[in-house]
């Protein structure tokens, strides 16, 4: 079935049933790990396979900053280095289930010398405190790190699976969800005022793995691959104007997630040569999401109607992306989508957390029941 076949039967369940500048793009770039692993603060050319540059503008109350996370993994271990424009504290975190609540963290800053801590946050806006405060054990093996100029760099080891129920399990091939801040400060209990976001980092597999996986591409990878792209774009679109509309801060905080969706799914169709097609705000060349977009913003006309309306584009998402992952066996492919998937439940728990705050309780338009229990039950 073509795309555009799918998403009908979703848009004719629909129908018969509004500038922000997105953050620049996150650039990735892959290596093969040839440098030895040393926690010293220096990040040297090779000694890490992945590293994410992430952006964070100013705004009210932050003064905007880059921070880069690099890393790799064996068979065992996670290896990570932080750069970060900052002399203070600079924190990750790993699967969060809402905002902040249920991340694993990981928090450092340099002092004399370097202090890398293993974190838990039990809130949506915090408090992260360390893992032994909980019951939990301090599970970061070896870290190191220096302060130069404006910068930080702290680097951490650390076990894929701790067996600590507060820190989160990672697999090699796996797409982790991540936040993360900075702050002026070094003391860890003060809120982070420099920067902050979200994104998505893939594991890769372990250097010593022998596991073969499969990258060709068919031609409905290729499909299902701009058509995310676009529903990804789609979403942005929608809470862009929402957020014009109504105000709600939800929206322009879910804009900047959506943007990061797209770079993700971007940064996949660059790699196989494919490139993203040119939109408008707004706009697409694919005719049945237009008339979904364009439903979903003539319903969202007040901050109750709009929050519906993002919510039941979150299920359309959803339902895509599942769509999306069991129609291939390209593993690059899965992971990516496995990441968006995990971000598009996470904005579902997020508007259907607003309304109830409204006194309104969320009934789902296309997902079962069961399946979106499931979903609110994860925060």
């Amino acid at each position: 079935m073509m795309r555009d076949e799918i998403v009908l039967l979703i848009a004719v369940l629909f129908i018969f049933s509004g500038c922000i500048q997105p953050e620049e793009q996150q650039v990735v770039t892959e290596s093969v790990v040839s440098a030895e692993w040393r926690p010293d603060g220096v990040v040297s050319e090779n000694e890490y396979s992945h590293s994410l540059k992430l952006y964070s503008p100013a705004r009210q109350g932050y003064t905007g900053g880059v921070m880069t996370v690099s890393w790799k993994i064996d068979d065992e271990y996670l290896y990570m280095a932080l750069n970060g424009s900052t002399r203070g504290w600079l924190a990750i975190g790993f699967e969060p289930s809402e905002w902040m609540k249920d991340a694993d963290m990981v928090l450092g800053f340099v002092d004399g010398g370097a202090r890398v801590l293993d974190e838990y946050s039990t809130g949506n806006y915090g408090p992260h405190i360390e893992d032994t405060m909980l019951g939990g054990t301090d599970d970061i093996m070896e870290h190191g790190g220096r302060s130069y100029g404006t910068h930080t760099v702290v680097e951490f080891r650390r076990k894929l699976d701790t067996g600590d129920r507060f820190d989160k399990v990672l697999r090699p091939g796996q797409s982790v969800s991540i936040i993360w801040a900075m702050s002026d400060r070094m003391d860890p209990a003060v809120k982070h005022n420099i920067a902050y976001g979200e994104g998505v980092i893939y594991l890769g597999m372990a250097q010593s793995s022998v596991q073969q996986i499969s990258q060709n591409l068919t031609q409905n990878d290729i499909e299902w691959m701009l058509f995310i792209w676009k529903e990804e774009k789609a979403a942005r679109d929608l809470y862009e104007s929402l957020y014009e509309r109504t105000g709600l801060t939800v929206f322009l905080d879910l804009v900047r997630s959506e943007q990061r969706h797209m770079d993700q799914i971007g940064a996949l169709l660059d790699r196989y040569g494919i490139g993203t097609p040119v939109l408008e705000r707004g706009v697409f060349d694919n005719q049945t999401l237009q008339s979904i977009y364009d439903e979903m913003l003539s319903k969202g006309r007040s901050d109750l109607d709009a929050l519906r309306a993002a919510a039941t584009f979150e299920e359309i998402s959803i339902i895509d992306l599942e769509r999306a992952i069991a129609g291939t066996d390209n593993k690059e492919v899965i992971d990516v989508y496995s990441g968006l998937l995990a971000g598009s439940r996470k904005h579902l728990r997020s508007y259907v957390g607003d309304l109830r705050d409204m006194g309104i309780e969320y009934a789902p338009v296309y997902l079962n029941t069961s399946e979106f229990e499931e979903i609110m039950r994860a925060a």
